[in-house]
């Protein structure tokens, strides 16, 4: 028992370093494992310093950029909100909130895998959710969505202002902890791609492209198709863009509405509504398969003949048996050696 106390309150002074190196958070958490059995409230310290680590891992970081919602307008909430005013913000909606959680389940997951020697573990959650390889370039639908959504222009303006906070001279975190600021940086740079993914996806849904008046009918599924391509790259499939798109408009109508968004939420709201229907519109366009029209046309194409019929062979010429009665005598007559 003696013993055990002593641990405990080791551990916990060496958590009151704001920097450390990962090695030493991955001794104390399997520490704190060994621990948790007999004294279940340190689960939850557990599950912190796997945080920590994750935070200082640069694929973790990759998959968590990949993983988490854009919760752009609720941070921005939470940092405008009076800290003197408790209850006056709104809460996060429960989609979104949702898919927050799921981000940070499967990011512990991999952390625990990749420093726990089930490297091919981690590694397929990798290669499941893998992040964009660079910062795509910004397109068409995406520039068009930012000018239009001030959520979308407020998600690239903090990433901007991460990138240059930690990269400025008299950053402590250059010097201090320098695994915390790789692992920043790379996770920086594959949510600026997520986010290229995110908002082209959306300018596509809220304003499609009009087709060419001399596009071929039979290319008109085919920009369908890359439609929906774009959102499943995005958001992983249609289903949870819909919740990511009904958690924001959710989020957006409730009250009280804080003041720095008072006079762009209606515009906001109209948008992303607009995607939204587009997007269960694209949906309703996939027709289901018709079995009986299947079956139909398979049983008549198995009734068919296997070859076409065609006219009957032509009778023999003069010339064509004088051929063969050649071909016959050229293969019995011996070589001749001169």
């Amino acid at each position: 028992m003696v013993s055990t106390g002593l641990t405990i309150v080791g551990l916990l002074d060496r958590l009151e370093h704001a920097h450390r190196p990962r090695n030493e958070l991955i001794e104390d958490r399997r520490t704190v494992q060994s621990l948790a059995a007999d004294v279940p409230a340190l689960t939850e310290l557990a599950g912190w310093l796997l945080d920590q680590i994750a935070l200082r891992d640069a694929q973790a970081q990759w998959l968590r950029a990949v993983l988490e919602p854009d919760i752009t307008d609720y941070l921005r909430d939470q940092q405008a909100a009076d800290p003197l005013l408790e209850g006056t913000t709104p809460a996060l909606d429960a989609q979104r909130a949702e898919h927050l959680a799921q981000a940070r389940q499967t990011v512990r997951a991999y952390t625990a895998a990749a420093h726990a020697g089930r490297e091919q573990e981690a590694q397929q959650l990798l290669d499941s959710f893998p992040a964009p390889a660079r910062a795509l370039a910004t397109s068409g639908p995406a520039r068009t969505w930012r000018q239009h959504s001030t959520t979308a222009q407020e998600a690239v303006e903090a990433l901007a202002a991460q990138r240059t906070a930690i990269t400025t001279e008299d950053s402590t975190d250059y010097v201090a902890d320098p695994e915390l600021l790789h692992a920043h940086a790379a996770y920086l740079t594959a949510r600026e791609g997520q986010l290229h993914r995110m908002h082209d996806a959306l300018g596509c849904l809220a304003f499609p492209t009009a087709a060419p008046c001399d596009l071929s009918e039979a290319l008109a599924p085919v920009a369908t198709a890359q439609t929906q391509r774009r959102v499943i790259e995005a958001f992983g499939t249609p289903e949870r863009a819909a919740q990511a798109l009904d958690g924001q408009i959710h989020y957006q109508l409730q009250q009280p509405v804080s003041v720095h968004r008072r006079a762009g939420t209606g515009a906001e709201t109209d948008l992303l509504t607009c995607a939204r229907d587009a997007l269960q519109h694209l949906a309703n366009a996939d027709l289901p398969l018709d079995a009986e029209q299947i079956r139909a046309r398979l049983q008549q194409a198995m009734a068919r003949p296997a070859t076409p019929a065609g006219p009957a062979p032509a009778a023999p010429t003069a010339h064509d048996e004088a051929h063969a009665q050649a071909l016959t005598v050229a293969s019995t007559t011996p070589e001749v050696h001169r």
